[in-house]
């Protein structure tokens, strides 16, 4: 297997990936036999010092959630809850109860497997049994040094002039993302954090208590919302641009329902190693990348140091 430096400029495209052996196809597992960073491996020091040179206004924007959003979750996932203990007269502490996946998250690379040879394997050659028995591929590994670099935010649903309703199956292509990019004079770098607004998070702002309780009890796939397609354009993209991860409002990053027997997921999180924010918070984002007239931000991300963790909030600021 060949391994490359994370720090070039010059990597190879999906179409001249070099197959790994007993590897599934478009596997890009050239980190070394014991990396647990993936794509994270482009946020190398000189790339991180120049992102910081974007910091010039001060203004930040969070990128959580609240932590008991969606309410009720969806996919029958555990609410998050919140208690109270006063442990003395004048002194309290706080008791969670969550599911990593039920609000704004990183999906890490323990979340999805992808199959090959009649069982399935996770990022790096991992397999089940590591997954059950050890803490290889966890999220603690992207805790030790967060995730710091080049935010760029595509705002496809401005860009759209808010053209669908976020819930709906809405395929967002390869060329809209690239006429977006060019839109807002937004660059391609190795090593960028991609966030995508699909104006999800807008809509369920928008949402009473009803409607988001509708919503919360529809079934696995009778949910709808936007996201990216899952064409072969879109693949390519993804891979050929290097995003050192990937981010969205949507709750899937992909479009919903996922039909098609080809998942987003299945290439960025065990094939490629790159994390998948989701249900983030992009308005006051947006807002901000209108107001500036920059879409490029300096990005901020504290993972839940957690051994073999498989998601996290995401705890993401950008800064402008």
């Amino acid at each position: 297997m060949t391994l490359f430096d994370p720090d070039s400029d010059n990597l190879p495209r999906l179409s001249e990936l070099e197959p790994i052996p007993d590897a599934p196809k478009h596997a890009a597992w050239f980190w070394g036999k014991d990396d647990q960073l993936g794509r994270l491996n482009l946020l190398t020091p000189r790339r991180i010092a120049k992102a910081g040179k974007l910091i010039q206004t001060g203004e930040t924007a969070c990128l959580n959630f609240p932590a008991e959003y969606p309410s009720p979750p969806f996919f029958g996932r555990e609410p998050f809850l919140h208690q109270i203990k006063q442990v003395a007269p004048f002194a309290y502490d706080d008791l969670y109860n969550m599911n990593t996946q039920s609000g704004s998250q990183w999906d890490g690379f323990r979340h999805v497997g992808h199959q090959h040879n009649g069982s399935f394997i996770w990022y790096n050659n991992t397999t089940q049994k590591q997954i059950q028995d050890s803490n290889r591929i966890g999220i603690h590994a992207w805790a030790k040094r967060g995730i710091v670099g080049r935010g760029i935010l595509l705002d496809f649903y401005s860009f759209s002039k808010k053209s669908y309703d976020p819930f709906s199956k809405r395929d967002i292509t390869a060329n809209e993302l690239k006429a977006c990019a060019k839109a807002q004079s937004i660059k391609f770098e190795y090593g960028d954090i991609l966030i995508v607004r699909t104006g999800w998070s807008e809509a369920y702002r928008n949402l009473d208590q009803k409607g988001r309780e509708i919503e919360g009890a529809k079934g696995y796939l009778e949910h709808q919302f936007v996201g990216l397609g899952r064409g072969h354009d879109v693949i390519e993209f993804l891979h050929d641009n290097y995003f050192s991860a990937v981010g969205s409002d949507a709750p899937a990053f992909e479009s919903w329902p996922m039909t098609e027997p080809e998942h987003l997921h299945h290439f960025l999180l065990p094939l490629w190693g790159v994390p998948i924010g989701e249900l983030w918070d992009l308005d006051l984002l947006a807002e901000l990348c209108e107001k500036n007239n920059r879409y490029e931000f300096f990005f901020t991300s504290a993972p839940s140091n957690v051994q073999g963790g498989v998601g996290s909030h995401p705890n993401a600021v950008a800064t402008f």
